[in-house]
């Protein structure tokens, strides 16, 4: 793998690759069937995980020979969902060869068995009653059913079957016959000519919504199951999810608060220039995500796009060029003109490794199985009954750019989310959606923003373990760092009490700690940067043996950590 796997994911591939050769195993002696329940939450990473088990099938590793002759076929229920784990196993996996990953196409596909030493990618859309690949023609002699079904008689012992359960793309009905057609390879279908596939790998976000696709179902279950507190620990997800809407929705304020969520935009280019300048690393551009309300007989969005793209530049001070600007809907070679800046169709796989977009116009095509990191502002024109398209959306912004928390600016944890026409109970259908998407455990801190009060209400705090006793608990902003918060008189930022969340530092923004390293997980180098000079050990130090903290705005002394004025000269815009 080029991926060098967090100590979790590695735990979580061995027992996977145990329970898979096990199950293997299992039904040749029993021919009973197998299921393995692989749970894991949003961010954890299944996909790069799954890819790293298939290719210890292929290849072998340290406790199981290398078995070149498997075949893995991969469901899911988008075609969209198929061509991201296609990409991400061609991306990451290195030992799989090209042309080894193969998307069944409904009109050309046709063989008696699928071929050895091949990843299929299936879903469930191809599998109707009206797809052709399900149908005798002239110019197909075998139906997928039958494929499948000569597979699994003759080659039981090297078929490993996927069904990603873990990115349910739809809504309604089509969820439904989503659901049915999974269940066909759990339960067989003897009106299509299938028994139930003799290894079954079912990837989950939550060990409720895989049991009820399993339920009834009679198999010998193994589980392999990663915990959230997991995935936390790992740095891999934000901290908090901000969500601002105003007091009152029924006037037409959708243009201000785009306003002031291209300022949280731009301060977080400032924040971000300024850490990965101090720090040397590889510049983060984030990613300002606006999702605008769907087609009239006019247009092709309800949203007027050229005032969206106006706004944001005279906020900004942006001229923005071509190529940083893309939208999602449409086709491939769908160009529209917003506000007279041509903007290309850019697929939403796509969308994290150009480095060049820097806003990004969708409509729903982003709230499925959707991978940026970088987009940690959004703004949505959508109404309070979209609550399931937002809620979808955020679970997939909450993972951290660098695969790391970030120690020196707090503001560089967070995710923003600007909804005009919501309110503060809409927003908490929102964190309801979220959590039955989660299983219950949100993944991050939820805060509900109102844009006129600009006070801050606790939605939801994840677990943590803390002190006993009474009274307010104080979470502090730079963990083995000195805070401004820490001098005489400051406050501490996100209180959490019986009354919510204080609204924390000038307007929620704190700057970077100039001269202080970021030193990432894992890392044992001792030295400090070439800027500042001062590791998080020395910071620590500093903590504990300064006597006299100087209060805020004074010149700092030598080698101490100081929050970065706004306006820095170091922000310049890249």
């Amino acid at each position: 793998m080029k991926a060098e796997l967090f100590p979790f994911q590695k735990r979580a591939l061995g027992e996977l690759r145990m329970k898979s050769a096990e199950a293997v195993y299992r039904y040749q002696r029993t021919h009973s069937k197998q299921v393995v329940s692989f749970t894991a939450p949003t961010g954890a990473g299944k996909t790069i995980i799954m890819a790293a088990l298939i290719e210890s099938i292929f290849f072998g590793d340290e406790a199981y020979p290398e078995q070149p002759e498997a075949i893995v076929v991969w469901l899911s229920d988008s075609p969209q969902l198929n061509e991201q784990s296609k990409d991400k196993i061609d991306l990451k996996a290195d030992k799989i060869r090209l042309g080894q990953c193969v998307t069944v196409q409904d009109d050309s596909f046709d063989q008696e068995m699928f071929d050895d030493g091949h990843i299929y990618f299936l879903n469930t859309q191809k599998l109707g009653k009206s797809s052709n690949l399900t149908k005798h023609t002239d110019n197909r002699q075998y139906t997928i059913w039958e494929t499948l079904a000569n597979t699994a008689r003759e080659k039981s012992d090297r078929l490993y079957f996927i069904i990603d359960e873990a990115h349910r793309g739809m809504q309604g009905r089509e969820a439904g016959r989503a659901t049915t057609i999974m269940q066909k390879f759990l339960k067989g279908s003897p009106e299509d000519g299938i028994e139930a596939m003799p290894v079954v790998i079912g990837m989950s976000a939550t060990s409720a919504r895989f049991n009820a696709l399993v339920q009834g179902i009679a198999s010998d279950t193994q589980y392999v199951v990663v915990t959230t507190d997991e995935v936390r620990a790992s740095g891999l997800l934000k901290d908090r999810i901000v969500i601002s809407y105003p007091e009152d929705n029924t006037g037409n304020k959708d243009m201000a608060v785009l306003q002031a969520a291209a300022d949280e935009w731009k301060d977080k280019w400032d924040h971000w220039y300024q850490y990965c300048y101090e720090q040397h690393y590889a510049y983060v551009n984030p990613v300002l995500v606006i999702q605008v309300q769907n087609a009239t007989a006019s247009s092709i969005s309800a949203t007027d796009l050229d005032d969206c793209v106006q706004k944001i530049e005279e906020r900004t001070g942006i001229r923005f060029q071509e190529g940083e600007v893309v939208h999602t809907f449409g086709d491939a070679n769908n160009v529209i003109r917003i506000n007279g800046l041509n903007v290309p169709y850019v697929a939403p796989s796509a969308i994290a490794e150009d480095k060049r977009i820097r806003v990004v116009f969708f409509k729903e095509s982003l709230s499925t199985g959707w991978d940026c990191p970088r987009a940690e502002t959004m703004m949505s024109f959508r109404h309070a009954t979209d609550a399931t398209y937002i809620a979808q959306l955020l679970g997939r912004m909450i993972r951290t750019p660098m695969q790391m928390h970030i120690q020196v600016d707090e503001t560089l944890n967070d995710v923003h989310l600007y909804l005009p026409y919501f309110n503060s109970d809409t927003v908490k259908e929102v964190v309801e959606e979220l959590q039955n998407a989660e299983g219950g455990d949100i993944p991050a801190d939820i805060y509900g923003e109102s844009l006129d009060t600009r006070v801050m209400d606790t939605l939801s705090v994840r677990p943590r373990n803390t002190s006993s006793g009474s009274g307010t608990h104080h979470t502090k902003a730079f963990p083995e760092q000195m805070s401004l918060f820490d001098q005489p008189g400051g406050t501490q930022p996100m209180e959490l009490h019986d009354g919510g969340a204080a609204q924390y530092g000038n307007g929620g923004q704190t700057g970077s700690a100039s001269g202080v390293h970021e030193i990432p997980s894992g890392s044992n180098n001792g030295t400090g940067s070439a800027i500042g000079g001062t590791t998080h050990q020395a910071a620590e130090q500093q903590t504990e043996h300064t006597q006299n903290p100087q209060p805020t705005g004074s010149a700092p002394e030598t080698g101490t950590s100081q929050t970065a004025p706004t306006g820095n000269s170091a922000q310049t815009e890249p």
